[in-house]
Order: structure tokens, then sequence, then C-alpha cells
């Protein structure tokens, strides 16, 4: 299965948060089974609508203060963290939708079990 011609995807409509690149999410994601373009899609997108609506709070609080997105804020360590966080919520939840536990590279020590 080609990931070469998987579409970026924005979440939920919002452009406050980043896009999920299909193609290197399925990569990073290193599924166990095989996994057609169009269901990682649909959990992609499911899995971005509901992590808006988890991090709703965050976006509200952030625009408040001025930030139109999560990238504006990327160079301080809480933006930083919150990217993570929405990274990993997205992926989890798309692993979620998928009924997968694949093997994510770690930081530091190679491979580890998500």
């Amino acid at each position: 299965m080609s990931t070469d011609r998987l579409p970026r995807i924005a979440d939920s409509h919002d452009p406050f948060w980043p896009r999920v690149d299909l193609g290197r999410l399925h990569e990073r994601l290193k599924l166990q089974q095989p996994v057609s373009d169009a269901a990682l899609e649909v959990a992609a997108r499911c899995a971005v609508i509901a992590a808006a609506s988890e991090f709703a709070r965050w976006r509200a609080a952030l625009r408040e203060r001025g930030y139109q997105r999560l990238e504006d804020v990327a160079g301080h360590d809480h933006g930083r963290a919150l990217h993570v966080c929405y990274t990993r919520f997205v992926e989890a939840a798309i692993l979620h939708t998928l009924g997968s536990a694949p093997c994510l590279a770690g930081p530091r020590r190679g491979l580890k079990h998500a």
C-alpha cells in the first residue's frame, strides 16, 4: 500500500490545530496489520475531531491571548508540550479506532511499545 497518494488532512476544519500528514503518520505508527488509505483517513479524521474537542479549553485560552495557531506558541515550552500532547492524542485515537498496538520509535532508546 503506497503512502505517496495519501492526502494531508486538517483537523475538524479548525485552522488552530496543525494538519496531520497521513503519509508520515502511517510511517510513524508502524501499523502491525495492513490498513487501507481510506481506513487510515477516516480514523485520522475522527481522531482530530476528538482531539479538537478534548483540547478546546486550551485553544480558547490561547486564542484569548492572541494566538491564532498552535504553531504560534511552538517557541515556548508549554506550546511545544501542548503540540506533543495533541499529536500523541491523535495517534492514540487512530490506533484505538484501528484496533492496533504499534511499536513507536522512542526519542532515545530505539523502539518501545506504545
